[in-house]
């Protein structure tokens, strides 16, 4: 099970969520429709890549050589220009991803439509919010 999109390392959220992908990637664990999103256009994941200039496979090669997640989190702090202004305001970002105006958007309103039908709308406001609820549910 991953951790919530919400769950902070180096107080980074979606940071510990990125590494656990990571590291079922490399066991051969990651289900199969996370595995085909993982770092895609318009995923929250190519947000994160982004917003901190890293690379899928930067991301990847610098996981996989980490014992654990002090280690991941001592990488990560390490990054040029990553500081606590610039995880904050990854953190607000991540939070916004789907909201009106917001990239994500109309991915947002398409899964809840098809995909996400099944979850109750009245309380999601965010791509975050999907995932938590969807992974929350009986049977995920």
């Amino acid at each position: 099970m991953l951790p919530p999109p919400r769950a902070r390392l180096a107080d980074c959220s979606w940071l510990p969520r990125i590494a656990a992908k990571v590291r079922e990637i490399r066991a051969g664990a990651l289900p199969p429709e996370y595995l085909a999103r993982f770092c895609a256009p318009d995923s929250v994941d190519h947000y994160f890549l982004q917003h901190f200039g890293l690379t899928k496979e930067a991301v990847i090669e610098a996981v996989s050589g980490c014992e654990n997640e002090a280690e991941v989190a001592e990488w990560f702090t390490r990054l040029p220009g990553v500081d606590g202004d610039r995880i904050a305001a990854w953190n607000a970002r991540g939070e916004s991803l789907g909201q009106p105006g917001q990239p994500m958007e109309e991915r947002l309103r398409a899964v809840l439509a098809t995909t996400y039908a099944h979850l109750d709308h009245s309380r999601i406001r965010s791509i975050y919010d999907v995932i938590e609820r969807d992974e929350a549910a009986p049977g995920s």
